[in-house]
């Protein structure tokens, strides 16, 4: 009698665990690297959030090939003032944050300040980024 009472046991948490695994919504957008992306706020979108602003960042250049490859991220971008990194989802993004100082993490987008960024430049990167990423794209 037990072992019928564990196995219908076994049997109902194997259909919850089931039942839970599954799901309607549409898969996101996948990232050149074949990662699945968290949205679909690019880091020239952020940087073009960040110039908007009216905030430093003189000298932007492509840091993909550089950065990502031991960072995780999907791309990236340095300016003399901070670096702007996209990973492929928001836990890499916290992972990779965890480890480096100075910085603001936004959902899967990293930003590295420099030394030269005051505190109310951190402020202000961060609410340019957030905006940036609630930002909807025009129809």
């Amino acid at each position: 009698m037990r072992s019928q009472s564990g196995l219908v046991v076994a049997a109902l948490l194997t259909a919850a665990v089931a039942g839970c695994s599954a799901h309607d919504s549409q898969p996101a957008a996948s990232a050149q690297s074949g990662a699945v992306l968290l949205n679909d706020v690019s880091v020239a979108t952020v940087m073009d959030a960040i110039t908007k602003a009216k905030l430093p960042a003189a000298n932007p250049r492509d840091a993909t090939a550089s950065k990502c490859p031991e960072a995780g991220c999907v791309e990236a971008t340095e300016t003399d003032t901070v670096s702007i990194l996209k990973f492929p989802s928001t836990g890499r993004a916290e992972l990779y944050a965890a480890a480096v100082r100075d910085m603001l993490q936004v959902e899967d987008i990293v930003v590295l300040f420099g030394p030269t960024v005051t505190s109310e430049q951190k402020t202000a990167y961060g609410v340019a980024i957030k905006n940036a990423m609630m930002t909807l794209p025009a129809p």
